[in-house]
């Protein structure tokens, strides 16, 4: 049985079939539909129907809280609020639908054989792209809070005071660590342009990549202290920047009273998927929770 996955970000939307090994067989970019979820179901719809490979239920993940029982998703930067996305995908698509947040989608997906967090018992998750989503693994197990919601690590607050949030607060991580804040630090130039650049020795890039990763650090620091995990794994687009930006990270790691730059330096890894992991998570969450 083939199963579709959907990773919806604020400015990509990546689709994908995956096998019953959880391998793709088909997969594709696309820019995420403008005009609301009833456009981007449409989108998915269409991808379903044009897809070589068609598949018998559809996972997908967006970035925001997804709420249990009812369903209903609360997304800054999708703006959405209280949207029942679920139940209009399967509307659009006349299959059985599972959604769930991108981060814990990710997440899922590297806790299987290969990944980044298999075989462990705790592990922050983050996926830094046009905003910043986490996951949390504690105990073995994906922790998620009373109502499905729990773990959005890009609004606890880095900068009091700070950068205004869609999220309505000021100074969330989110604000300060995504591909977003990279772009504007860089002085409008895309985040991963600045990535290209740093790697390839670019000076200006290359201070512009510190200065973010100084951003990231702070954060990192603070979710080690809280949770003191085994691993912290990055994902999203920003982890294509790797080795690279993992040194930039440890530079501004402080030696604290309870961890050093090594600390980190051990439990900092990034996704083995890469910017794919919340798709192929999307199908497997799909498969597991839907399967008769």
């Amino acid at each position: 049985m083939y199963v579709a996955g959907v990773d919806i970000g604020g400015t990509n939307l990546k689709f994908g079939v995956f096998d019953e090994n959880g391998q793709p067989v088909y997969t594709l970019l696309r820019r995420t539909a403008r005009g609301g979820p009833e456009a981007i179901a449409s989108q998915i719809a269409a991808l379903l129907s044009a897809s070589p490979t068609p598949a018998e239920m559809v996972g997908a993940g967006v970035p925001g809280s997804v709420f249990r029982p009812s369903g209903k998703i609360n997304s800054g930067n999708l703006k959405w609020f209280g949207i029942p996305f679920g139940a209009l995908l399967r509307e659009k698509t006349g299959l059985p639908v599972w959604i769930d947040n991108d981060a814990e989608a990710a997440l899922a997906a590297e806790t299987l054989p290969g990944g980044s967090c298999f075989g462990l018992e705790s592990a922050v998750y983050l996926t830094l792209g046009t905003g910043i989503g986490g996951a949390l693994l504690i105990n073995g197990r994906p922790w998620r809070g009373h109502d499905n919601a729990a773990a959005e690590l890009g609004h606890f607050v880095t900068h009091a005071g700070g950068l205004k949030c869609a999220c309505g607060m000021n100074g969330c991580f989110e604000m300060y660590a995504s591909a977003g804040a990279l772009t504007r630090l860089a002085g409008g130039i895309r985040a991963r342009t600045v990535i290209d650049r740093a790697r390839d020795g670019d000076a200006d890039m290359l201070a512009v990549l510190d200065a973010y990763a100084r951003e990231i650090a702070i954060g990192l620091c603070s979710l080690y202290m809280i949770f003191r995990p085994q691993a912290i794994v990055l994902g999203g687009g920003i982890s294509a920047a790797g080795e690279t930006l993992r040194e930039a990270i440890l530079k501004s790691v402080p030696n604290a009273y309870d961890f050093t730059p090594e600390t980190i330096r051990a439990a900092l890894r990034f996704a083995s998927r890469g910017n794919d992991a919340g798709m192929a998570g999307a199908a497997a969450l799909a498969r597991m929770n839907l399967k008769p």
